[in-house]
């Protein structure tokens, strides 16, 4: 059984997920047309997303974290190593994408 500590560990992933999509939403009309978002692909127009497409943040944290929590769940009570890494790993996923989506936002307000 987890402690109170992981409960509140594993609900950050998902408040982060709530304030990306609610700075998504709420600065959706300041944003230009194009923004970088698939910094992977050759530099040019590939690397350009439309504002829309930057609900795939959020997206992605709402589906890693449930996903990581329920392997977490069906875990052995003995493999307590296992969901903690699960719990981290959410926790830092998230925090990298949200921290990637405000320096992209900031680069155009």
């Amino acid at each position: 059984m987890l402690n109170k500590s992981h409960f509140w560990i594993g609900l950050f992933p998902l408040i982060l997920g709530i304030i990306t999509t609610l700075t998504i939403v709420v600065l959706l009309n300041f944003l230009p047309p194009k923004l970088p978002l698939f910094y992977s692909l050759p530099w040019g127009e590939g690397q350009l997303a439309t504002r829309q497409q930057f609900f795939i943040i959020p997206a992605s944290i709402f589906l890693i974290t449930p996903l990581n929590l329920v392997i977490s769940w069906q875990l052995h009570p003995s493999q307590i190593f296992l969901k903690k890494v699960l719990l981290i790993s959410s926790t830092v996923v998230s925090f990298i994408l949200t921290v990637a989506l405000i320096k992209i936002v900031l680069m155009f307000i």
